[in-house]
């Protein structure tokens, strides 16, 4: 059963990057950025505890970053 954790301290930074300080729970955890009407927009892997995700392929908008560490998901909304 996934729990939901509190949301990530999302803030874009000047140079279009989201700095994301995660430290996992055991597995390594994946994320998913989507936009409001769910389409994923980019994936990867949170693979150590500061990684920057770069986002300059997105437009100007809203966004969801999700984070899988199983048993838990984070999300938080953010805009570029």
């Amino acid at each position: 059963m996934l729990r939901i954790m509190n949301p990530l301290n999302v803030i874009v930074s000047a140079e279009n990057y989201i700095p994301v300080d995660y430290a996992n729970t055991g597995e390594t955890p994946i994320f998913d950025i989507c936009d409001n009407d769910g389409n994923l927009l980019e994936s990867g892997v949170l693979d150590s505890y500061e990684t920057n995700i770069y986002i300059e392929c997105l437009e100007i908008g809203q966004y969801y970053i999700f984070v899988l560490d199983e048993p838990h998901m984070i999300s938080q909304k953010f805009a570029v």
